[in-house]
């Protein structure tokens, strides 16, 4: 009976162990997003003015971009994708002066190229999709990717407001929203 007791602690003591750390995990992925928001609705260049100074730099189709929060704010930057020449081109786009750097390039693999020539059929560029998909939030624009979702050519649009992530996902041939998520991401959730 006492080999029981002792099993019983044990098994009480690791399950508590590990809600701990999947609650401690969750809070630390609120916080990070949270950050991210405020960080992204803070800086001087938009996703928008990012992608600009980026094609700029580099002509081609942009097939994705993304805000990333470093060290509180002084080095966030855009990372961009690009596409020339059936190359992928990363560039970064510092989010508070604008300054441009490129990144590594790669050679487009056949599922990427196959990716990409849907996206050059898409009736709705990145940009339309980004407004389409911020018309009635008015947030500020984390995140925008080409993508084959549920065998259809969309475009997933991240937009962060006050408290919460809104994630949006646009029809590349009509236009429309096909889904919307919310998520919180709130310290105190």
């Amino acid at each position: 009976m006492k080999k029981l007791s002792t099993l019983k602690k044990s098994l009480v003591m690791a399950l508590s162990v590990a809600s701990f750390s999947m609650a401690s995990v969750s809070a630390t992925q609120a916080a990070t997003a949270m950050n991210e928001v405020t960080a992204a609705s803070q800086s001087k260049i938009s996703l928008e003015q990012a992608l600009a100074l980026a094609n700029k730099a580099v002509k081609g189709d942009i097939i994705s971009a993304d805000f990333d929060q470093e060290d509180r704010n002084e080095n966030s930057h855009y990372d961009i994708k690009i596409v020339t020449n059936n190359n992928e081109q990363e560039v970064s786009v510092n989010a508070n002066t604008g300054k441009v750097t490129k990144g590594d390039t790669e050679r487009l693999d056949k599922e990427d190229l196959a990716e990409y020539k849907a996206m050059k059929q898409a009736k709705v560029s990145l940009s339309q999709a980004i407004k389409k998909a911020n018309q009635t939030l008015k947030g500020k624009v984390l995140e925008v990717e080409f993508d084959i979702d549920f065998g259809k050519p969309v475009y997933k649009v991240e937009i962060g407001k006050g408290n919460q992530i809104h994630k949006v996902v646009v029809d590349c041939m009509t236009g429309k929203i096909t889904r919307s998520q919310v998520s919180d991401v709130d310290r105190d959730d």
